[in-house]
């Protein structure tokens, strides 16, 4: 842009500003510009004011956790024992971890014991090997005590995912009295195994009765 002015029109000093605003005139109008034209970043803004506001990507997904996974176990010949011991398994297993292996391995986990040879105590001027083996017995002690205090919550876990017809099939074996008062989760599960997997009639007179 250029722009004639009379030199009596206007002093030195005025004619000094005019000439800066005028040189820089298209860098602000440029900006301006850039400011009121949509582009990609406000097209990225909408799409986050659009999520802020509810809005779901289309890929999102939703997954159940574990517990909600579990399926209640049904009775009879066409029951879901088998989906239902692969569900509780998986559960049992994020949740009371090691514990819960008695599903698959029908048998309490018993941790390994410390190998007492990874520690050469006739070189340990400073005795630290002997405290870490000290701390390796303690770990493992712990992890027993823990295993044991569990057992019951594994044991009331198990019996919330049964049916009402499954938990009287489970409460009409033999052993159910002593299993009840020990709250033993292993003696429970074949219990469960046993009434569930090969399953073709029931011993319940009252089950009996509904399927009449």
């Amino acid at each position: 842009m250029v722009l004639f002015v009379k030199s009596r029109q206007i002093g030195t000093r005025n004619k000094l500003k005019l000439f800066v605003y005028l040189k820089l005139s298209p860098v602000i109008m440029t900006s301006e510009s850039v400011k009121k034209t949509p582009g990609k970043e406000q097209g990225k803004g909408s799409f986050k004011n659009n999520k802020r506001h509810g809005g779901k990507s289309p890929t999102s997904v939703t997954s159940l956790n574990s517990d909600a996974a579990v399926p209640m176990l049904r009775l009879g010949v066409s029951n879901n024992f088998d989906t239902f011991k692969k569900k509780v398994s998986i559960a049992c297993m994020e949740k009371y971890k090691n514990l819960g292996r008695l599903i698959v391995d029908e048998r309490y986990y018993v941790p390994p014991a410390v190998d007492t040879t990874q520690f050469n105590l006739t070189n340990d001027p400073h005795e630290i090997k002997k405290g870490r083996l000290r701390e390796a017995h303690k770990r493992r002690d712990k992890e027993i005590d823990d295993m044991k205090i569990d057992q019951t919550s594994v044991f009331a876990y198990i019996v919330s995912k049964l049916s009402k017809e499954s938990l009287d099939e489970v409460q009409g074996d033999k052993d159910w009295t002593t299993i009840e008062a020990s709250r033993d989760p292993l003696a429970l599960w074949l219990v469960v195994k046993a009434t569930h997997q090969i399953l073709t009639t029931s011993k319940v007179a009252s089950i009996i009765k509904k399927t009449a």
